[in-house]
């Protein structure tokens, strides 16, 4: 006569046996393991799982990549007068022009090595006057387009930031 076994028979022999070996492994009994969530009665159907909440689309919401402090020359809309060009008061002069702009020179001398430089004359406060600092701001938006955005002020950005654009500007996303 054959003997007949149902297949949970041979699940549990499985389970019974892999415990076995698992304990005479030596492996360290695992500690404060929850238990398994309770099996669904039989004819009953286990409850669907609860959809996550749908992130908001923001188009123009994204991350700051980089952030740039850049120069350049600030527009001017003044002329210079006509009489500062004129024969008659270049001649009238005590004094040469101001030394502003690009030095260009070279030293040399009886033993000495002729050496050159470039560089330039003014002070702090003429470089202010003539240059102004933006900043470049790069967005990698959530839909993975970039964007690069210049700016007269960084509104405190850091690389990493959350960021919304609105009217080409980049601002600190709402929290």
């Amino acid at each position: 006569m054959r003997a007949t076994h149902s297949r949970s028979d041979a699940v549990t022999a499985r389970l019974i046996i892999g415990a076995a070996l698992l304990a005479m492994s030596g492996a360290p009994a695992a500690e404060n393991v929850p238990p398994p969530p309770p099996m669904p009665e039989e004819g009953t159907q286990p409850s669907a799982p609860k959809p996550a909440a749908a992130p908001r689309e923001c188009r123009d919401c994204g991350t700051v990549r980089s952030i740039r402090a850049l120069e350049r020359q600030r527009p001017t809309t003044r002329e210079v007068p006509t009489y500062m060009t004129s024969d008659q008061y270049l001649s009238n002069r005590e004094y040469s022009e101001p030394m502003v702009g690009p030095v260009f020179g070279i030293s040399f001398g009886k033993g000495q090595e002729t050496k050159s430089f470039v560089g330039a004359a003014g002070n702090e406060t003429m470089r202010q006057r003539i240059l102004e600092i933006y900043y470049e701001v790069t967005v990698r938006f959530d839909d993975a387009r970039f964007g690069l955005f210049e700016q007269e002020e960084s509104a405190g950005l850091r690389v990493g930031d959350r960021v919304k654009v609105v009217d080409n500007k980049v601002l600190p996303a709402p929290k």
